[in-house]
Protein backbone atom coordinates (compact mmCIF):
# COMPACT_ATOMS: atom_id res chain seq x y z
CA UNK A 1 0.00 0.00 0.00
CA UNK A 2 0.99 3.19 -0.70
CA UNK A 3 2.59 5.67 2.08
CA UNK A 4 0.39 9.30 1.93
CA UNK A 5 3.39 10.55 3.79
CA UNK A 6 7.48 11.14 2.95
CA UNK A 7 9.87 12.46 5.46
CA UNK A 8 13.06 14.57 5.02
CA UNK A 9 16.46 13.32 4.84
CA UNK A 10 17.33 12.96 8.37
CA UNK A 11 14.12 13.31 10.12
CA UNK A 12 13.90 10.21 12.82
CA UNK A 13 10.37 8.86 13.27
CA UNK A 14 9.99 5.93 16.11
CA UNK A 15 7.71 3.03 15.13
CA UNK A 16 4.78 4.06 17.33
CA UNK A 17 4.82 7.18 15.67
CA UNK A 18 5.07 6.29 12.25
CA UNK A 19 1.79 4.13 13.03
CA UNK A 20 0.03 7.46 14.08
CA UNK A 21 1.62 9.69 11.10
CA UNK A 22 0.30 6.87 8.94
CA UNK A 23 -3.11 7.21 10.51
CA UNK A 24 -3.12 11.02 9.81
CA UNK A 25 -1.63 10.81 6.28
CA UNK A 26 -3.80 8.08 4.88
CA UNK A 27 -7.15 10.29 6.76
CA UNK A 28 -5.92 13.86 5.12
CA UNK A 29 -5.19 11.82 1.82
CA UNK A 30 -8.77 10.59 1.89
CA UNK A 31 -10.14 14.37 1.70
CA UNK A 32 -7.61 15.72 -0.12
CA UNK A 33 -5.70 13.34 -2.48
CA UNK A 34 -2.65 15.06 -1.27
CA UNK A 35 0.19 13.30 0.97
CA UNK A 36 1.84 15.03 3.63
CA UNK A 37 5.59 16.10 4.22
CA UNK A 38 6.94 15.22 8.08
CA UNK A 39 9.93 18.33 8.17
CA UNK A 40 11.08 16.90 12.13
CA UNK A 41 10.71 14.13 14.06
CA UNK A 42 12.93 13.19 17.07
CA UNK A 43 15.57 15.80 17.70
CA UNK A 44 19.25 15.93 19.10
CA UNK A 45 19.44 18.89 21.20
CA UNK A 46 21.82 20.34 18.68
CA UNK A 47 18.79 20.06 15.97
CA UNK A 48 16.62 21.54 18.39
CA UNK A 49 18.86 24.41 18.29
CA UNK A 50 18.89 25.00 15.12
CA UNK A 51 15.39 24.72 14.70
CA UNK A 52 15.21 27.58 17.29
CA UNK A 53 17.94 29.77 15.73
CA UNK A 54 16.15 29.40 13.00
CA UNK A 55 12.26 30.77 14.50
CA UNK A 56 14.61 33.42 16.17
CA UNK A 57 16.57 34.73 13.50
CA UNK A 58 12.97 34.79 11.86
CA UNK A 59 11.64 37.55 14.17
CA UNK A 60 9.69 34.43 16.74
CA UNK A 61 9.34 35.44 20.53
CA UNK A 62 8.92 31.72 21.20
CA UNK A 63 5.60 32.12 23.31
CA UNK A 64 4.16 28.61 21.64
CA UNK A 65 6.71 27.34 24.75
CA UNK A 66 4.85 26.66 27.37
CA UNK A 67 7.98 26.45 29.66
CA UNK A 68 8.50 30.02 29.15
CA UNK A 69 11.10 30.35 31.67
CA UNK A 70 13.47 27.28 29.35
CA UNK A 71 11.94 29.35 26.68
CA UNK A 72 13.24 32.74 27.93
CA UNK A 73 16.45 30.99 28.80
CA UNK A 74 16.63 29.95 25.49
CA UNK A 75 16.47 33.60 23.85
CA UNK A 76 18.89 35.04 26.27
CA UNK A 77 21.84 32.59 24.76
CA UNK A 78 20.87 33.30 21.25
CA UNK A 79 20.35 37.07 22.25
CA UNK A 80 24.14 37.15 24.06
CA UNK A 81 25.25 35.27 21.44
CA UNK A 82 24.00 37.66 18.52
CA UNK A 83 25.12 40.67 20.79
CA UNK A 84 28.61 39.29 20.93
CA UNK A 85 28.65 39.34 16.94
CA UNK A 86 29.26 35.33 17.17
CA UNK A 87 28.63 33.84 13.70
CA UNK A 88 25.86 31.42 13.30
CA UNK A 89 26.83 28.17 14.38
CA UNK A 90 28.42 29.97 17.48
CA UNK A 91 25.03 30.93 17.97
CA UNK A 92 23.40 27.71 17.56
CA UNK A 93 26.54 26.01 20.24
CA UNK A 94 25.36 28.22 22.26
CA UNK A 95 21.41 28.12 22.38
CA UNK A 96 22.67 23.87 21.94
CA UNK A 97 24.94 24.30 25.55
CA UNK A 98 21.68 26.34 26.92
CA UNK A 99 18.97 23.12 26.16
CA UNK A 100 21.87 20.70 27.12
CA UNK A 101 22.11 22.25 30.55
CA UNK A 102 18.27 22.80 30.65
CA UNK A 103 18.17 18.39 29.73
CA UNK A 104 20.29 17.58 32.52
CA UNK A 105 18.27 19.45 34.99
CA UNK A 106 15.20 17.37 33.22
CA UNK A 107 13.25 20.51 31.46
CA UNK A 108 12.94 18.84 28.09
CA UNK A 109 11.69 22.72 26.18
CA UNK A 110 10.29 20.42 23.53
CA UNK A 111 8.40 17.11 22.82
CA UNK A 112 10.63 16.56 20.09
CA UNK A 113 13.41 15.82 22.13
CA UNK A 114 11.56 13.04 23.71
CA UNK A 115 9.89 11.41 20.95
CA UNK A 116 6.64 12.48 20.93
CA UNK A 117 6.53 15.23 18.58
CA UNK A 118 6.43 15.66 14.61
CA UNK A 119 6.43 18.81 12.50
CA UNK A 120 4.09 18.20 9.30
CA UNK A 121 5.08 21.18 6.22
CA UNK A 122 2.24 23.56 5.83
CA UNK A 123 2.81 26.18 3.60
CA UNK A 124 1.59 24.48 0.09
CA UNK A 125 -1.51 23.85 1.78
CA UNK A 126 -4.75 26.24 0.99
CA UNK A 127 -6.62 26.96 3.70
CA UNK A 128 -8.97 24.61 3.69
CA UNK A 129 -6.76 22.13 3.56
CA UNK A 130 -5.03 22.79 6.61
CA UNK A 131 -8.79 22.67 8.17
CA UNK A 132 -8.59 18.88 6.69
CA UNK A 133 -4.98 18.23 7.84
CA UNK A 134 -6.08 19.87 11.46
CA UNK A 135 -9.36 17.38 11.31
CA UNK A 136 -7.39 14.37 10.45
CA UNK A 137 -4.84 14.84 13.26
CA UNK A 138 -7.38 15.12 15.80
CA UNK A 139 -7.95 12.29 17.91
CA UNK A 140 -4.74 10.97 16.79
CA UNK A 141 -2.42 13.64 18.13
CA UNK A 142 -2.76 15.23 21.88
CA UNK A 143 -2.15 18.73 20.72
CA UNK A 144 -2.18 19.46 16.70
CA UNK A 145 -0.57 23.39 16.78
CA UNK A 146 -0.53 25.68 13.49
CA UNK A 147 3.28 27.88 13.60
CA UNK A 148 4.22 30.55 11.69
CA UNK A 149 7.89 30.87 12.01
CA UNK A 150 8.43 28.63 9.78
CA UNK A 151 5.36 27.79 8.82
CA UNK A 152 4.41 24.30 9.86
CA UNK A 153 2.36 22.15 11.86
CA UNK A 154 3.37 20.54 15.47
CA UNK A 155 1.98 17.53 16.36
CA UNK A 156 2.59 16.28 19.63
CA UNK A 157 1.53 12.61 21.21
Amino acid sequence: MKEHYTTKTGVILEANIKLKVKKIADKYYSSTQKGIVITSGKRTSKSQAEAMYGKLVGGDKLAVYKNRVAAQEIKKSYDDAVTAKKLKPQVIQSIKSTIDSQILKKVYISKHLRKGAIDVRSRDMTPNEKIKFKTAALGVATKVILEVTPPHFHLQF
